[in-house]
Parts: C-alpha cells; structure tokens; sequence
C-alpha cells in the first residue's frame, strides 16, 4: 500500500472516530432529544435519521415520523421555507461532527498529497459534485460549488463577454439576487437591463412565453428565468422558454433559489444554459452552500469572477468557477447528507408531497370571504407556495397574527399583497388546517 493511500485512509479512519467521540452535550443541543430512541420508534427511518420510505404511495405515518427528525418545536408550524430551510438531524450532526473532528484533530494534518483535507477551496470536490450533478440530472463536471444562488447568478452575470448595447432581459420584480448582478453590469459596462413584467397571477404558461418573445429584439442577449418567483410564486415554463431562447442564440438563466428541492429538476430536460440555487432553503442544506449549474457546450462562454490557481483550467469543467479560496469543509459534509436525505424520498414524491399539501391550503381559502390568492391555480403554474391575504389586514398584521394566535410562521410581503406560505416536508395536514381555523376566526371578526 502507498504512503499516500496509508494516509487517505487514515484520515478517513479519524473522521470515523470524531462521528462516535464529538461530546455528548454538543450532539444533544443539536439533536434536541437524547440521543439513541428506541429502534420500533423508528419504522420509516434507519437508525441514523435517513428517509427509509416503502415502496407505493407513502402513508401519512410516513411523514409524522420524517417530522420527529427536525428540531422544530411540534407546537410551531414553520410555513417559510422560500426563506430558510430548517435541517434535518442528520445534516446538523455532520457539520457539527466534522467541525469537531477539524479542530481536534487539526495537528493530525500533514499537507501531504493524498491525506484527508480539512477544508475546502482549492480541491474540485467530486465527490459531492456527483451526487448534485445526479440530483439535477448533470453531469459532475458541469457543477459549481458556490455560497447561494446570489454567487451563481453573479458568476454568470460578470462571466459572460457583453458589451455596449448588449441586452439582458430580467423580470420586473425579481429577487435581487437573480436581478442586481446584471444591473451592475449594466452601470459599470452599458449592457442594458430590460425588464419584462408578468401579470399577478398569470392566465397560462403561454402568456409569459409571450412577454419575453415580445420584448426581445436583435441586441438581446440574455433571458434571465425565475423558475419560481420569490414574491408571488409564479411557476415559469422555463422548458419553453430555454428552448425558444436557444432557437434565438440567446443565453438563458434560470434562478432556481425556490426550486431546487422543491420540483423535480432535470436540467437537461429544462434546456437552460446555466441555473443556481441555494440549497439552504427547500434542500435543507446547511446555510452558506450553493450550486451553479452550467451546461458543457456553455462552460467557454462563461469566464470566472473569483480567480485562484485553478482559474484557467478547462479540463475540469466548471472546477475553475469554484476558485473562493478557503472555506467551510462541514458544510459541504452537510449539503452532501442533504441531497441523501432528499434522495432517499424521491424528488418527484417530495414535490408531490408538499404540492398536495399546498393545493389543501388553497382549497381551504379559497371557502372563506375576505380572502385573495395572488400566486397562480393554474395547474402549470402553481407550487408548493401560496401569496394570500386577507382584505383589510396588511401582510405584516396578517404575519403576525398567525404567529400570535397559533404559532404558524409565514412570512409577509408587503402591506398589499399579503403572506407567503411554503409547505415542505415538515409540515402535515393539521398544520394547514390549524392556518384555516385560524384565517376562519380572523375574517369572522
């Protein structure tokens, strides 16, 4: 055996170890619970925390005891999700594990080729790569590790050759993530930003087909795509439009901060050129990670913003787009047992899930008076987000009466347009009931 394989596995070796001896107090402040519950406690999960669902439809048992795995307390109903995830366990023990084990065990490091690394930065993380690259259906080498969706949009944003005259389109109103990056462009370089501007709520998927292709024009660009707004949970047929932006020669984006984790994703089948995401909120990854998707025949046109060694290394895909210098190794132990806790349900199970649990919430409003949906009900355009509101209360006043009368956290958008309220995995059916019950008593005062 080589030295180098002698210290690969004896990092791996320590690593090991730091899972069993990190203190007991430290494991339970995250747990929240004692550590060890009994095994016939624990019928859809393994002894570790991992989703171990059944074959079939899953049963609601399924999901009462997925919830016993998040730190929420079960009297709270946390509905903001499009904001920040709450973790599972799993993901929390990992970071807390490693971090643990890194500065134990920090005098352990050599510096030497093949020996386990205790941080990130300057390595191309494969290992993880795959598993996201296999969870939007990429490949590896078109994957990015970045620090949110805002990083991604960035990357591309600064990464493209545009210059004066040059056109992005953006809709009015998105998030300053997916926004400000192009508006600095256009400041600094004179690439103009022209903004498209979707009805609240749109009539069908084909209506914003027609606002992008209506505002394009010969010195258009860029399409940047929300896949799902943050304010007013408009899905967008973003297959459609990558693929009519490709028939132009035009580059598309798609923010997808609110999807990953939340829709099944195949970027291949979507057809975008690039897509980011912060898996911090619906991946319920550890906060601070974030992807970059960019596909191959895309890569050469996107240059890099941060420069470290690897900056010029075209090899490796999109390795050259991850040069932030040193960071934060647990976390990317944590985002890795993020995507193996959303894989072990099922993407596709996970978005019918929570979409079911939204369409209750829905129906459920839509009974009582004094009460306006703005996100769509179009079956294309809908989600596991709801924008409503109740006529003559403002979104702050709304917010906080849920909070106050039921413990139910949702989160406020404006005076106008009401609340956001995300159902994820977390929540179950008595949860958007006990939000009906108490809109019932609101709008009867």
């Amino acid at each position: 055996m080589s030295a180098n394989r002698r210290h690969f596995l004896a990092g791996i070796a320590a690593f090991a170890a730091a899972a069993v001896t990190v203190p007991d107090r430290l494991l339970a402040r995250v747990r929240g619970v004692a550590p060890g519950r009994p095994a016939h406690a624990r019928r859809y999960l393994t002894a570790d925390g991992m989703p171990a669902p059944p074959e079939g439809p899953l049963p609601l048992e399924f999901w009462r005891e997925l919830r016993t795995e998040f730190l929420i307390p079960p009297e709270e109903a946390f509905f903001n999700t499009g904001t920040l995830g709450s973790s599972p366990r799993v993901v929390l023990d990992a970071v807390v594990q490693h971090m643990t084990h890194v500065d134990r065990d920090i005098a352990h490091w050599d510096y030497k080729e093949g020996h386990e690394n205790f941080f990130t930065g300057y390595y191309p993380e494969l290992w993880l790569r795959e598993k996201l690259a296999q969870l939007v259906r990429a490949s590896a080498d078109e994957i990015a590790l970045t620090q949110n969706a805002t990083f991604g949009m960035n990357f591309v944003a600064n990464g493209l050759d545009l210059g004066l005259g040059d056109e992005v389109l953006v809709m009015e109103g998105a998030h300053p993530g997916g926004r400000c990056g192009w508006e600095l462009r256009d400041k600094r370089y004179g690439a103009h930003v022209r903004t498209v501007k979707p009805r609240v709520p749109p009539a069908s998927p084909d209506e914003l087909v027609t606002l992008y292709e209506e505002a394009t024009t010969p010195q258009t660009r860029v399409w940047a795509i929300p896949h799902l707004t943050s304010g007013t949970a408009i899905r967008f047929p973003v297959q459609e439009l990558c693929r009519r932006a490709r028939e132009r020669g035009i580059f598309s984006v798609v923010d997808g901060a609110q999807t990953c984790g939340h829709l099944a994703i195949d970027v291949k089948t979507m057809g975008c050129d690039a897509y980011f995401t912060s898996p911090h909120k619906w991946l319920l990854a550890p906060k601070g990670t974030g992807f970059l998707y960019v596909r191959r025949d895309a890569l050469p046109r996107v240059w890099t913003t941060l420069a470290s060694d690897s900056w010029d290394n075209h090899k490796d895909g999109a390795y050259r787009l991850m040069q932030y210098g040193t960071g934060n190794l647990s976390l990317l132990r944590g985002l890795e047992q993020a995507v193996d806790f959303h894989s072990a349900i099922g993407s596709r199970r996970v978005e019918e899930r929570i979409v079911a649990l939204a369409d209750r919430l829905r129906a459920g409003l839509r009974q009582l008076p004094g009460v306006f949906i703005r996100s769509p009900e179009h079956p294309a355009l809908r989600s596991a987000t709801t924008v409503w509101g109740i006529r003559g209360m403002t979104g702050p006043q709304l917010q906080d009466a849920l909070w106050e009368r039921s413990k139910v956290r949702v989160r406020s958008m404006g005076d106008e347009q009401g609340v956001r309220q995300c159902c994820h995995i977390y929540n179950l059916e008595q949860e958007v009931d006990r939000t009906l019950e108490t809109v019932r008593k609101l709008v009867a005062v």
